[in-house]
């Protein structure tokens, strides 16, 4: 299971069967121990075989594994083999317990050691059969079924063991950096198609917002709209009141004439008729003052629809431009969600 800390990959928990396909990995070890003369195994940062054995020669595998002496000491020499290998970050080749040539290839990810591909089981020159004796009855074997065994190993030139060392250790590394990579790749391409939901949801939401403010604003701007026209409104009342007002006064003038000309029988009229100029002077006073009002409501109402238009004008823009960016990132989103496609095992 691939574990991550602060968004990136834990190498220290990493494993080779996270960034390398394991039939893949089996199929190159079984053709290269076959083209190469040689056996080969992939095993983790702790020993334990990750790949089936391939091309085992019958001196290791039909005798010396047979030993549980043998089978321990092979271990340990492949053990030993694969850390001087992870120290120096290169293939590393030796002899084995046996005396025959082995080699190790790292596998390395950032200078982080996640495992090794153990090679050999071959020899540069004719078997020692004495050596091969004295091994035999260490192991308590049989020496001369040893000895034809060992009779049977190829022998490869040491130019050659070094190549194939050099070839596995390039090739393994090479799938192992793919791999990672590729599951960085992926890891990244999650977190974008994830955060291009959420900006996605989020500017979807805005879009939304944009949309509900310029109808706002669009049934704002018909509001005040209708206030201009009751201030005209009102304005054409005002104007019939001050002419009214100026009929009743000519009214109250007129009366007042009458009453001076019928003397002491005209005195009640003529108290009607100043009343009637009174009432024509306040009605002109107070149609005077509500029309200067009234026009201040006109001139402020005025600079607001001007207002108006210019923020309509301006939250119309913005409605666009959020639907314009809702379309981008939607389609963002949709590039993401087919690089996550592309990675997704």
């Amino acid at each position: 299971m691939v574990e991550y800390v602060n968004g990136s990959i834990s190498l220290e928990k990493l494993e080779i069967k996270d960034i390398i396909d394991i039939d893949v990995l089996q199929d190159f070890l079984d053709n290269f121990a076959l083209g190469m003369n040689c056996a080969a195994v992939s095993v983790d940062r702790d020993g334990k075989e990750v790949t089936r054995p391939s091309y085992y020669r019958d001196f290791c595998q039909d005798h010396i594994h047979k030993s549980r002496i043998g089978d321990e000491r092979c271990a340990e020499c492949h053990n030993q083999m694969g850390e001087e290998a992870a120290r120096s970050g290169k293939p590393y080749i030796g002899h084995c317990h046996a005396g025959l040539i082995d080699f190790a290839a790292p596998i390395m990810v950032n200078g982080y050691h996640i495992g090794t591909v153990l090679g050999g089981q071959i020899l540069n020159k004719e078997p020692n059969l004495d050596q091969m004796k004295h091994l035999a009855m260490d192991l308590n074997l049989d020496s001369e079924d040893l000895a034809s065994a060992a009779q049977k190993i190829d022998i490869v030139h040491d130019s050659n063991i070094k190549a194939a060392a050099e070839v596995l250790y390039v090739v393994v590394n090479e799938m192992a950096q793919s791999g990672y990579s590729r599951l960085e790749i992926k890891y990244l391409s999650n977190t974008l198609a994830d955060n291009f939901i959420q900006i996605s949801q989020v500017v979807e939401s805005l879009a939304n917002s944009a949309t509900d403010i310029t109808d706002s604003q669009h049934d704002l701007e018909k509001e005040i709209q209708g206030v201009s026209e009751l201030t005209e409104e009102i304005g054409k009342i005002m104007d019939s009141i001050t002419q009214i007002a100026r009929k009743i006064k000519i009214i109250g003038l007129n009366a007042s004439i009458e009453a001076a000309r019928l003397g002491e029988i005209g005195r009640g009229f003529s108290v009607v008729a100043s009343e009637i100029q009174h009432l024509s002077e306040n009605t002109s006073t107070t149609t005077a003052q509500v029309t200067v009002l009234n026009n201040d409501i006109e001139e402020k109402l005025k600079t607001t629809i001007d207002n108006s238009h210019k923020t309509l004008e301006v939250t119309e823009d913005q409605s666009a431009a959020m639907e314009e960016l809702y379309a981008t990132v939607h389609n963002s989103v949709e590039l993401a969600e087919s690089i996550r496609k592309l990675f997704t095992v």
